[in-house]
């Protein structure tokens, strides 16, 4: 900047006086400095913005990509319980119909047997008890002496 300055006082000594000239002259270097000084400033400002905005993503950067990794290992995660939960209903549908062709045989089971249960029930019934119970003591008083006839031998 002090050079331009220099430049232009030496212009000024070499041309005949004008005040107008030198007044326009000095207002023209002062802007120069102005400038040179807002250009700087600027300068100054955009790499101080530029280093905050490297200093972020070297700090953002890997908090969002180790979000991002867990995301996707939450997303596994989820993904093997559906299937695991598909399976699952897969099993109790399966179960249930089981369950279902159950009954359903033990109702034909119950339908078809019916009859014969009911007869069997009737020749129950119809077993004379005391006369069997009175059989079989007969049948222990009549063995009894034969046992101990081959007990002796």
């Amino acid at each position: 900047m002090n050079q331009n300055y220099e430049e232009i006082k030496e212009i000024l000594q070499n041309e005949p006086e004008n005040p107008a000239k030198e007044e326009l002259l000095t207002r023209l270097a002062a802007n120069s400095e102005k400038q040179l000084f807002y250009a700087r400033l600027r300068t100054l400002i955009l790499l101080a913005a530029v280093a905050v905005m490297v200093l972020c993503l070297v700090m953002i950067v890997p908090a969002v990509l180790r979000s991002i990794y867990q995301a996707d290992e939450l997303m596994d995660q989820v993904s093997e319980t559906l299937a695991l939960a598909d399976q699952a209903i897969a099993s109790v549908t399966e179960m249930s119909d089981s369950i279902t062709e159950i009954g359903e045989n033990m109702d034909t089971f119950l339908e078809d047997n019916a009859e014969n249960a009911a007869g069997v029930m009737e020749k129950i019934e119809a077993v004379d008890f005391e006369g069997l119970n009175k059989a079989i003591r007969d049948l222990g008083d009549v063995v009894e002496p034969i046992a101990k006839l081959f007990n002796k031998f």
